[in-house]
């Protein structure tokens, strides 16, 4: 470098200059709307030192404060710890008096919550363990060609090399991942190694304990086992298996409702949506109430349906569109003589393959193995009545109304995302057709005047009159007729595929779900009733503390050392100028999807019957947990306060009126910890904030499902494949998304974009670089920076 006048020593007043820059710098990081002594972050510092967490509940400063403590945060490495330790000392708290503090009933507490979140089934209406687990095994070289292509179904051949290379055959394609504690230092075990038997997500509950067996006893399992392998009379076996067992009665079974039983059944928890996942520095990152970005949870239950047809012969197409006859389903003999094979001989000669080598695991695999041999004609019975109910939900229902169109697909391509509540009206009417017709004996029993009952017109204060349903009925039987009758009148218009959505620091939200189409308070068990498809078989007892859990779960934390926290600063003015006045603690506007120009289709699904058959299957799962545990603490929990209209509101809003008047549309959330959240808009049409704030640069397609994140626009990547996987034996599923298929607009939430620099003329994917540059160059570069730190 050239030395000159530039380069000479510097005077003392320029030292003074600096020194008088440094105090007034200093003096700027502790000052804004009030400081740190300002009572807001006072609270905050309170709740630090007794070991609570909370959200900032009126944050006025100007400087970036943080939401553990209230203090001004000056180092971003040092911020993201100190968050993950408060997240930690959350997820571990037992202490009673901060769980009352935090809203959870006596005896409950956020450790309690988070174990039931992430280790117990939403339902009980799952495959039992060692079936499924005999299935996700099965060889897909098997030498059963009903067998080989079962296993087939279940795992498919990596795209991406696995492990050590060569041919490899993964559960990829459904979204799931290793245990978290199947990681050392963010990389995942190898398959062998791991220590839980299912990928994250999959989750059983039985309150049975198994002890270890002696060596005698292990000798008559093993017999008994055998015994049943080698039974001459399966023809026996299948026969029963064709036959249909309908006697049903409510009132007798009920105090077997809501249990787990016998048997472990596996199904889906919480975590296997609501905590999502990110790399960085080359380390598996888990993120408690974040969205699982890569999860087909829709597409499961097509696996399901799938495996259930390859064990019938003949009477159930899964392609076809036209309802199946039960009576007509011929069962795939040989097909199912080798599956219950296959898992007697994996319980009596490779039981460590089932739960694990423990002794108690051991015992448990051969005795819920045996359980189910026993009651194998009612398992597989059971299978392949899921396949045929899923089957009636997605393909007869959906596929001839909502899905006419081919694209999006009713079960899959759309990892991260779900048609939770369009697809959930199919419920209703499957619950007409129960033998005893109780579904509907309940509506009425809750509520003689439902218009289930007297009828959906406007003379009834209906928003709209349902073709076929106007008139009264009486008659419970009839009524669950008229429903499954006019099908076509009532069920979802149009495909709403949507984001899974965070739950984190939940309290700010006086709304759930995107379109604020249900209350705060109904949120988990409403999701857990449509989840499991059976108010008789969700599991109530565990949704409890979870609304006290999400409403206190702090977001994670940005976990890259690229925050600018001079820039924030710069963002947090923008935001609070250009952003605040919507996404604001507790907002319960309902924004016009027509004045967002956002994509409606979301808003249009939940119709009046469907909105009251839905509400009354989560009533169902409420009352029955009621029943069961009377006098027991708890027992009432799900009932929203008011009267019966006040529950209906509750448990869903009316929207089809909103739909009626033209304000059907999103609601506006905090964003506590956005930057995980994406892709965004309601319906992940967006890659990243960057592109979201400047419409200009939203590309027509991209990548989701990738774990990699783009630090500069804030979101996953989502213009170039993984190389590699993001560890050896990880999982990886990304995958195109389309907005010009129906239901993925990218368009509309234009606001901010006064903020962008010019970018007309560049494309989105080759320019990227050039867009970045004066994304970050412009005040949006501010506001991203900014956004980083929520």
């Amino acid at each position: 470098m050239a030395c000159g006048p530039a380069m000479q020593k510097p005077s003392l007043a320029l030292h003074l200059a600096i020194a008088g820059l440094i105090v007034v710098m200093t003096w700027a990081c502790n000052r804004g709307g009030g400081g740190n002594n300002a009572p807001e972050y006072e609270a905050a510092a309170q709740a630090a030192r007794e070991g609570r967490v909370a959200p900032l509940p009126n944050d006025t400063s100007e400087d970036i404060v943080s939401w553990v403590d209230g203090e001004v945060v000056t180092d971003w490495e040092a911020e993201i710890a100190k968050r993950d330790r408060a997240i930690d000392g959350y997820l571990n708290d037992t202490d009673p008096g901060r769980a009352q503090q935090y809203g959870f009933r006596s005896g409950q507490h956020p450790q309690l919550a988070w174990s039931w979140f992430k280790d117990n089934p939403v339902g009980f209406n799952g495959v039992p363990f060692v079936l499924f687990k005999t299935l996700l095994d099965l060889d897909p070289n098997h030498e059963n060609q009903t067998l080989r292509a079962v296993a087939r179904i279940w795992k498919r051949q990596a795209t991406i090399p696995a492990g050590t290379g060569g041919e490899a055959w993964t559960l990829d394609h459904i979204g799931i991942g290793p245990d978290p504690g199947d990681y050392v230092d963010g990389v995942a075990r190898p398959a062998a190694e791991r220590r839980s038997p299912l990928p994250f997500g999959f989750a059983w509950e039985n309150p049975r304990t198994f002890e270890p067996l002696s060596g005698a006893q292990a000798k008559v399992y093993d017999a008994r086992l055998l015994a049943r392998r080698v039974f001459t009379n399966t023809s026996l076996l299948v026969a029963k298996v064709r036959a249909a067992d309908t006697e049903e009665n409510w009132e007798k079974d009920r105090p077997g409702f809501g249990t787990p039983g016998a048997m472990d059944r596996v199904f889906l928890s919480c975590a296997a949506c609501h905590v999502g996942r990110v790399v960085v520095d080359g380390k598996m990152k888990f993120l408690p109430g974040m969205p699982n970005t890569e999860i087909e949870a829709q597409y499961y239950s097509k696996l399901l349906m799938l495996t259930a047809a390859a064990f019938v012969q003949a009477g159930f197409d899964p392609a076809s569109t036209t309802p199946v006859n039960p009576a007509a389903i011929q069962p795939n003999t040989d097909a199912i003589k080798a599956l219950y094979t296959e898992m007697l001989d994996k319980a009596r000669q490779r039981p460590e393959t089932l739960y694990g080598s423990s002794p108690e695991q051991i015992a448990r695999g051969k005795i819920q193995a045996l359980a189910i041999a026993d009651s194998f004609p009612q398992v597989m019975q059971d299978l392949i009545a899921v396949g045929v109910k899923t089957h009636f939900i997605y393909y007869v229902i959906a596929k001839n109304n909502a899905y006419r169109r081919p694209l999006p697909d009713v079960l899959e391509d759309r990892p991260g995302q779900m048609d939770a509540f369009g697809i959930a009206s199919g419920l209703v009417a499957i619950h007409t057709r129960r033998p005893d017709n109780s579904f509907l004996d309940f509506v009425r029993r809750d509520n003689p005047k439902s218009p289930l009952f007297i009828g959906f017109s406007t003379a009834n204060g209906l928003p709209a009159d349902v073709k076929g349903m106007t008139d009264p009925v009486s008659d419970s039987r009839l009524a669950a007729d008229r429903i499954f009758k006019n099908i076509a009148a009532w069920v979802p218009p149009v495909p709403a595929p949507i984001d899974v959505k965070s739950v984190n620091f939940a309290v700010d939200r006086f709304h759930a779900n995107w379109d604020g189409n249900q209350g705060a308070s109904s949120r988990t068990l409403a999701s857990g009733a449509s989840a499991t498809g059976d108010p008789r078989m969700v599991n109530v007892r565990i949704h409890e503390p979870l609304n006290p859990f999400i409403d206190n779960l702090p977001p994670p934390a940005y976990p890259f050392d690229s925050v600018d926290l001079a820039r924030a600063r710069e963002g947090k003015a923008l935001f609070k100028a250009t952003c605040a006045n919507c996404h604001t603690p507790r907002n319960q506007t309902i924004y016009p999807a027509k004045e967002l120009g956002v994509d409606p289709n979301r808003t249009l699904v939940n119709t009046s019957v469907s909105r009251y058959g839905l509400a009354a299957l989560v009533m169902e799962a409420c009352e029955i947990y009621g029943l069961n545990n009377k006098g027991q603490p708890g027992a009432t929990w799900c009932v929203p306060p008011g009267d019966w209209q006040a529950r209906l509101d509750e448990y869903f809003r009316d929207t089809p009126r909103r739909v009626a008047e033209g304000t059907n549309g999103y609601k506006a959330d905090m964003l506590h910890g956005i930057w995980a959240q994406a892709p965004y808009l309601h319906n992940g049409s967006v890659p990243t904030i960057g592109q979201l704030v400047c419409a200009a640069t939203r590309p027509q397609k991209f990548l989701r499902g990738n774990l990699h994140y783009d630090q500069a626009l804030v979101g996953f990547e989502w213009a170039n494949r993984p190389a590699a996987r993001y560890g050896p034996n990880d999982t990886i599923l990304v995958k195109e998304y389309d907005t010009t298929v129906p239901g993925k607009a990218n368009t509309g939430h234009t606001f901010g974009s006064e903020l962008c620099p010019d970018t007309a003329g560049l494309d989105p994917v080759r320019d990227r670089a050039e867009i970045e540059t004066r994304i970050l160059g412009s005040r949006v570069g501010a506001l991203l920076a900014y956004l980083k730190t929520l």
